[in-house]
């Protein structure tokens, strides 16, 4: 008998499966076990076993293999499909999923999945529920829900960020793992999730494929791009890989918890609002619930006929304030009005939360005398001044701040955008006695907000984070009405500053009507441009030197285009690390009646040249 098996481990694209021979003992399709490989025992996968194999001769003979865990028989097709669409081997989509396997194991270590079916039946339907939220995603929703689901099965919770991770664990009294968790550590508590048949895991993307293993995945606020990394391979979607599954996990059912119907789903299917979404999920929004310290109040589930009764619009109470010259306070940032505000909320013993999206003491190192500006040494982009020295926001490179400028001797080199922890000082001396706090974008996001309470945010066109501009309204809305939803639920007043013409339509994304509108703008502005989703778009990463030789541009001229494909670029990448070879991108369109499946077949042959993307969430960086 003869078992092919994926081994956790780095290889290159093209080799799926390595056969070996067994002569004693027993194996199962799922079975992860120890084998030879290279003078030494590494973690496989039993993919496939045969009666014969055309590399017999070559096969190693296995005895009594060690098994590790007992996987779900599908997780092997599932791990090719998914290192099929990011253009890696199945061996390197593994060994990004298990990382480390402890090297040692204790006697009783396997993990026994509840059987279920292999294979999907050919007329059966995705258990999906979908239901987008037109408030803040609501820690407190996805606890009930999580809480609700688990008497059916294992509920997998998907988090865009490390600090809510920590916060739901905290909530629900379960497990969780990121990036920051030790390898070790990682495989006992997933290990230890599996092994328990009505458990809940809370993680982030490292943890997506375990939803070919589960009963529930809540993905927490899907519309977030934090669900794709775009640095390192594999390049994977922790929410393609939750469609994915769905796929090799018929019985797998899917809720996500958001504020905004992606792009995408406007032209799928034509703009749904909130309300069907709502309806098609069986949830209401019931303002009698408690409102605890996060402001947040639960969803519960209704009957169908409540579904009529649920108010889909974002109903904060909004007020805005247009920047200009003319209207500044003795704070930094803050308009008259805006301070004669938040002086009236400091009076009032209201809480004060504002969010203000520049890090550290001020948004950049520059002289105040000559404009000379501080670049990082690595790569170029602009540093911000942290007040103890200089960080580069892009590839987190520091650096000791200048004590003068050295241009023209000058000493004062914060001419930039005060940063949140200056403006947090200002404040401090103004209101020693008050609650007020001031955020950047990563502290707002693991931040809860008190009812009643007054959120100011800074500059409107900064809240989106930074991107490129044919993504910057799309980031932007998504962004301001998750702000808006929050202030919504926590009963607070939302004050935004901004400039003129962004502060008059901000108020039209919080209504379905108004989100139609500006979505079905961008989708004429993104079909302009041929860029997703309107159109398929590849993005093709390349070590290259512009300044010499281009052999890739003639490599998919002359193998894309005869095969209509249209080709972009290639396109310098900016601020990169000096320890990082110069790098270009391709941008790589197939014909528009060419599907998806279609297309990574085509593509495949390409990976040689660098790193594929299929689904960038950057064009250009």
């Amino acid at each position: 008998m003869f078992i092919s098996v994926i081994p956790s481990i780095k290889m290159p694209i093209g080799h799926d499966f390595f056969d070996y021979k067994l002569d004693e003992g027993t194996a199962h399709v799922g079975d992860l076990i120890l084998v030879p490989f290279r003078n030494k025992l590494i973690p496989a996968l039993v993919a496939k076993i045969s009666p014969r194999s055309q590399f017999a001769d070559k096969a190693i003979t296995l005895t009594n293999p060690r098994k590790i865990l007992k996987l779900p028989e599908a997780l092997a097709d599932y791990c090719i499909a998914c290192g099929r669409e990011t253009f890696v081997s199945p061996a390197t989509m593994l060994n990004a999923w298990l990382r480390n396997v402890p090297k040692r194991l204790a006697d009783n270590a396997d993990v026994h999945i509840i059987a279920r079916q292999t294979r999907r039946p050919s007329n059966a339907k995705t258990r999906e529920d979908r239901y987008l939220v037109n408030r803040y995603s609501p820690p407190d929703g996805i606890i009930g829900a999580a809480q609700d689901e688990q008497a059916n099965g294992r509920v997998l919770i998907l988090t865009p960020w490390q600090s809510r991770v920590a916060y739901l664990q905290n909530k629900l009294g379960c497990q969780g793992f990121d990036a920051q968790t030790a390898d070790g550590k990682a495989w006992k508590i997933w290990t230890s999730f599996l092994n328990n048949p009505h458990s809940i895991l809370v993680t982030t993307r490292l943890g997506a494929w375990l939803a070919a293993c589960v009963d529930v995945v809540i993905i927490d606020e899907p519309e977030n791009d934090d669900y794709k990394q775009d640095e390192l391979t594999p390049r994977y979607d922790a929410r393609r890989l939750v469609e994915l599954a769905q796929t090799y996990n018929p019985s797998l059912r899917t809720i996500n918890i958001g504020t905004t119907p992606s792009l995408s789903s406007l032209r799928r299917r034509g703009f749904i609002p909130s309300s069907v979404f709502l309806a098609n999920a069986g949830i209401q929004y019931d303002k009698s619930e408690h409102i605890d310290s996060t402001g947040s109040p639960g969803l519960r589930r209704t009957a169908p006929e409540d579904d009529k009764k649920t108010k889909t619009d974002i109903d904060a109470h909004l007020q805005t304030e247009t920047l200009s010259p003319g209207s500044r306070s003795s704070i930094e940032t803050l308009t008259a009005q805006t301070f004669n505000a938040l002086s009236k909320a400091a009076d009032d013993k209201r809480p004060v939360r504002i969010l203000h999206a520049v890090v550290g003491t001020r948004g950049r190192v520059r002289c105040a005398d000559c404009g000379w500006s501080m670049n990082c040494p690595a790569c170029g982009y602009g540093m911000s001044n942290l007040s103890d020295r200089a960080l580069c926001r892009r590839c987190n490179h520091k650096e000791p701040l200048p004590q003068t400028c050295p241009t023209c001797g000058g000493a004062d080199l914060a001419k930039s955008i005060i940063g949140a922890e200056l403006l947090q000082k200002q404040l401090e001396r103004q209101f020693s006695s008050s609650n007020i706090k001031v955020l950047d974008l990563n502290a707002w996001q693991s931040q809860s907000i008190t009812p009643k309470s007054l959120i100011i945010v800074t500059n409107l066109n900064f809240i989106g984070g930074y991107t490129e501009d044919i993504r910057r309204k799309e980031r932007l809305v998504i962004s301001f009405r998750r702000l808006a939803s929050q202030a919504s639920l926590s009963q607070s007043d939302l004050l935004v500053q901004g400039p003129e013409g962004l502060v008059n339509e901000c108020r039209t994304w919080l209504s379905d009507e108004g989100l139609q509108r500006t979505w079905e703008n961008e989708l004429k502005d993104r079909q302009a441009f041929d860029y997703p989703p309107t159109r398929i778009l590849a993005k093709l990463i390349v070590s290259l030197d512009l300044d010499k030789t281009d052999p890739v541009t003639v490599d998919l001229q002359q193998n894309l285009v005869i095969q209509g494909w249209e080709i972009k670029g290639p396109y310098k990448v900016e601020n990169r690390p000096n320890s990082r070879q110069q790098r270009v991108i391709y941008h790589l369109l197939p014909p528009p009646d060419m599907t998806r499946v279609q297309s990574v077949e085509v593509l495949t042959p390409f990976s040689r040249l660098g790193i594929l993307d299929l689904d960038p969430i950057a064009f250009f960086s």
